[in-house]
């Protein structure tokens, strides 16, 4: 009869995979016996913190493979890292309209808008919302350069800030009054991406040191959405709502996945890369959902909400699809074995 604590110990390790478990179980019990004594069942044993935290750790680092790690596991941590690139690039892109803000105050001497807000609850949303979205780039920059404990210290603090803007009780309030679905949606879109680099880039992880050309490529986006922004407002079409639906961030993010989206499967890519995309696909239909709640008002014309709906119905038939197709590619699962 095993004793309550190597029950428990089991029970801790089911976080790893079957097959890991199947190799290595045994062997994991004992030395943490072997660590833990003789304890009676009649005190009640437990797991150490630190014991169940390193077992949490050890099932992120196996079920996210490092290029050492089984196919299938290979895959999946791709697919994460990925997703954590992707969505640092979208928040670095709207850090170029937060930079041109307080540059322009510098420039010209007046408050930021987010500095010069109504009340203290505003000023600290805006803040938090802005500061992190430059965190984001400043990480998406480090992890492109092939720096994972910058982008990853840089990517934790713009979490913090981003959800202590919205968590806050007088935020909170605050938003209710405003678009709360919207709000949480933005909140989730710059949290997932953060918590993807930090699970994915991890010590059997060597990032790889990708070019200053892509690690520039959000600000060339960036400058490139403010330029035809400028083109819209000459050419006087800034009264047509549908327009700037397609001209913002999110819009353009809703073209440019439905174009690497194509290439992705024509060209039969992995299916990290498929599976990656079908991740950003639902983080921004979450983005969009609400947009589409809030625009069905009398006050809103039928081309801007009809905008919207297009939107959200061109990402759920990516996300089916890619997710389909990276699910169906993926290698089958195997043991625990290295990479050659």
């Amino acid at each position: 009869m095993s004793s309550l604590l190597e029950r428990r110990y089991r029970a801790a390790l089911r976080l790893l995979p079957s097959s890991y478990r199947a190799e290595r179980e045994d062997e994991m019990v004992a030395e943490f016996m072997e660590m833990s004594g003789d304890v009676p069942d009649e005190v009640n044993p437990r797991p150490r913190w630190g014991e169940l935290a390193s077992v949490l750790a050890l099932a992120v680092q196996v079920r996210l493979g490092g290029t050492r790690a089984a196919p299938r596991a290979f895959a999946w941590g791709e697919a994460v890292r990925l997703i954590a690139l992707l969505g640092l690039a979208y928040q670095s892109v709207y850090a170029v309209f937060v930079a041109e803000v307080l540059l322009g105050g510098l420039i010209s001497g007046d408050v930021p808008h987010f500095l010069d807000a109504a009340g203290p609850a505003e000023r600290l949303l805006y803040t938090a919302e802005s500061l992190a979205v430059l965190c984001s780039a400043v990480a998406f920059v480090a992890i492109t350069r092939g720096h994972a404990r910058p982008a990853k210290a840089f990517a934790a603090i713009g979490m913090t800030l981003e959800l202590a803007g919205f968590l806050t009780p007088a935020v909170g309030r605050l938003v209710v009054g405003m678009n709360p679905g919207a709000d949480a949606a933005d909140t989730l879109f710059a949290v997932v991406p953060a918590v993807a680099l930090l699970l994915g880039f991890h010590s059997d992880v060597e990032p790889r040191r990708r070019p200053w050309g892509l690690a520039m490529a959000p600000l060339i986006a960036g400058l490139a959405m403010k330029g035809l922004i400028e083109a819209v407002i000459v050419l006087g079409l800034q009264e047509r709502d549908w327009i700037y639906l397609w001209l913002d961030l999110a819009g353009t993010s809703v073209l440019a996945l439905a174009a690497g989206s194509a290439f992705a499967l024509g060209r039969r890519r992995s299916p990290s890369w498929t599976l990656a995309l079908a991740g950003a696909a639902l983080l921004l239909l979450v983005v969009r959902l609400p947009l589409l709640l809030a625009l069905y008002e009398p006050a809103w014309n039928t081309a801007a909400w009809s905008t919207v709906c297009a939107q959200c119905l061109l990402l759920s038939v990516l996300l089916g699809v890619l997710t389909a197709t990276g699910l169906r590619a993926l290698p089958p699962a195997g043991p625990a074995a290295a990479r050659p």
